[in-house]
């Protein structure tokens, strides 16, 4: 099940053209049962890989998009490529940022609040922690200010979606959960989607009714965008083949 919407109201994506992706009547079942922030211990063994090729083809007009996946990069790493959607490695540690970044796959991890305090201001280097290697953490822009979303960041590049960067950029556990969210497979669960106004549009997914593929969809609303248009993948679910 796919929800598409062109122009986000929420205050991270404003601007942005987003989705939400849902297994039919289970909102984690395009999910990686293996996810850590995943608490049903159920969902997708395996990537779709229908809908892998669809997203990566999925690009606005000179626009860019981008999106998150939990499942194992070599799984799908090898289909990056410049032009396409870049698909991040959530990451559920520092150490598997490392082992990400050193396989040449953009990489985003979930930090604790704590892993900021003896970080230097955003102003001072843009680069706010280290990883176990040496590679540098950047913090969300978006954490900085109410005011700012995805379509302000990076000058109509935004950081996650550039595919040969340099850094690691980590999300500060936010939302109900963010205990478990930051304490990783220690303790399963913390999904920020399962919370909240996401969670209500994630349920909303799941219990729609479909007549195409989430493949044809994600490709219809792509082409439809105005020229220029930001696209965030599935702001909630997965790659995965429900």
């Amino acid at each position: 099940m796919l929800k598409t919407v062109a122009v986000s109201r929420s205050t991270k994506t404003a601007g942005c053209a987003v989705t939400y992706r849902a297994g039919a009547g289970d909102r984690f079942g395009t999910c990686p049962a293996s996810c850590a922030l995943n608490p049903t211990g159920k969902g997708a063994g395996a990537v779709d890989a229908d809908y892998l090729a669809a997203i990566l083809d999925a690009v606005p007009r000179r626009g860019v998009s981008f999106t998150y996946s939990h499942f194992d990069f070599a799984e799908w790493a090898g289909e990056l490529r410049a032009g396409r959607t870049v698909i991040n490695y959530s990451a559920d540690t520092l150490d598997a940022a490392d082992a990400a970044h050193a396989a040449g796959v953009p990489a985003v991890t979930v930090m604790s609040p704590k892993a900021w305090q003896r970080a230097k201001p955003w102003g001072e280097t843009g680069r706010n922690a280290v990883t176990p290697a040496g590679v540098p953490v950047v913090r969300c822009p978006a954490e900085m200010g109410k005011a700012f979303s995805c379509s302000d960041c990076g000058n109509g590049e935004p950081l996650c979606a550039r595919l040969g960067r340099d850094f690691v950029i980590g999300f500060t556990a936010h939302g109900p959960s963010k205990r478990a969210a930051a304490a990783g497979a220690e303790d399963p669960g913390g999904c920020y989607a399962d919370a909240g106004n996401c969670r209500i549009h994630w349920n909303a997914t799941a219990k729609a009714g479909q007549d195409e593929s989430d493949s044809q969809a994600v490709r219809k609303f792509a082409r439809r965008l105005p020229p220029g248009s930001i696209l965030r993948h599935h702001v909630a679910g997965d790659i995965g083949a429900d």
